[in-house]
């Protein structure tokens, strides 16, 4: 149930909002007694109201963006906070706003996550906060939760959690409460040693916890350009809110995932055609009158798909170019007419492809050839 945090909040953050709309932990027990004194004798009569949990939109907050290339997935993480004054679960969804990419699959992690949460009965001592007995279900030794001291959030972690007593009458004798004690030791840089008195009576306990929404990038849908995933979260509270339905809640979309448009390796050969040597990144010689012929392949990374790629290779110095001598694929080029020189990738470049690729396009698992000719002057 995530119930250790990877604490990547900083320790006095702005406030939360969304205050806990209740003063007294759910699961507490009011309890109270009556008695009537007569002549003769006196008798007790009790009644019990068992204290609700109420729905309330938990803080939701996200990691910095994450990048990805299409196909590939990106993990958002995200920490969320009860508000609430009980343990209460939350459905989460997630759904996406695209930028210049398709739609992307996204999967949340977990969908349904339970956060235990109270309020303070009674201030604090060293190190210790009291909350009424009976809501302290969910929150155990471990956990990770907020407390506001002083205007500002802070991060602690459970040491111990001890049960505490209802209230009780036994004939006409009544035992008050004792609260369930709640040892923290300090869970974030900066969260400052809890002291008495430090923690008052009705201050919010919310338990803190982490999930993550994997993206799997969509393909960018213009040539040559990356897009991004906006992520929002949604949910529902499983406690009813103060309308005595479940609360429904968002996280304002502020996950990004900004998709690039594709990796892709280059490699460049050359073999002399004139004295018969075959292809190689080094080692070739030539004379004076020789033919060159360059060989440019180029392959997107595994499980990748590449766009809007575009070719660029200057005419060698001390070469003039073959006339006719570009192909694409093992198909011919036509020559560049309106450059200084014939050579199709010079001067703006050549876009290429993969033989099953639309322009622009190269597809997972195939190479796109290049070739052309040059005379060594």
């Amino acid at each position: 149930m995530f119930k250790r945090l990877a604490l990547m909040a900083a320790a006095g953050a702005c406030l939360l909002g969304n205050p806990a709309l209740a003063a007294t932990g759910g699961g507490a027990t009011i309890h109270n007694a009556a008695t009537l004194t007569f002549s003769g004798g006196e008798m007790t009569a009790t009644v019990d109201v068992a204290v609700l949990t109420v729905g309330a939109a938990p803080v939701i907050s996200v990691s910095g963006p994450s990048n990805a290339n299409a196909g590939d997935t990106a993990t958002l993480t995200y920490t969320i906070t009860s508000t609430s004054n009980g343990l209460d679960s939350y459905t989460l969804n997630a759904s996406s706003t695209d930028s210049n990419v398709a739609a992307p699959t996204l999967a949340v992690t977990p969908p349904v996550i339970s956060l235990g949460a109270s309020i303070t009965s009674r201030p604090s001592t060293a190190d210790t906060i009291y909350i009424a007995a009976g809501s302290e279900t969910g929150l155990d030794a471990g956990d990770v939760v907020r407390i506001n001291i002083g205007g500002t959030d802070y991060l602690y972690e459970i040491t111990s959690v001890t049960p505490g007593t209802p209230a009780f009458t036994v004939g006409n004798t009544t035992t008050p409460e004792q609260p369930t004690l709640i040892v923290l030791s300090n869970a974030s840089s900066g969260a400052p040693p809890i002291g008495a008195g430090d923690v008052p009576a009705g201050v919010q306990v919310g338990e803190v916890a982490t999930f993550t929404v994997n993206v799997t990038a969509g393909a960018p849908t213009v040539p040559g350009s990356g897009g991004s995933h906006t992520v929002e979260i949604t949910g529902e509270t499983t406690a009813p809110g103060p309308g005595g339905t479940p609360e429904d809640f968002t996280d304002g979309g502020s996950g990004v995932v900004i998709v690039f448009s594709g990796e892709a390796v280059l490699t460049k050969e050359v073999r002399n055609v004139t004295t018969g040597s075959a292809f190689a990144t080094s080692g070739v010689t030539a004379r004076s009158g020789d033919i060159l012929e360059y060989r440019l392949t180029a392959s997107p990374l595994p499980g990748e798909t590449v766009t809007g790629a575009v070719l660029e290779d200057s005419l060698p110095e001390h070469t003039t170019y073959v006339a006719d001598s570009t192909q694409l694929n093992g198909n011919p080029v036509a020559d560049d007419t309106v450059g200084a020189t014939l050579l199709p990738l010079d001067e703006g470049g050549l876009q290429i492809n993969t033989p099953s690729g639309v322009a622009g396009e190269l597809v997972d698992g195939e190479n796109a050839v290049i070739l052309f000719r040059v005379s060594v002057n």
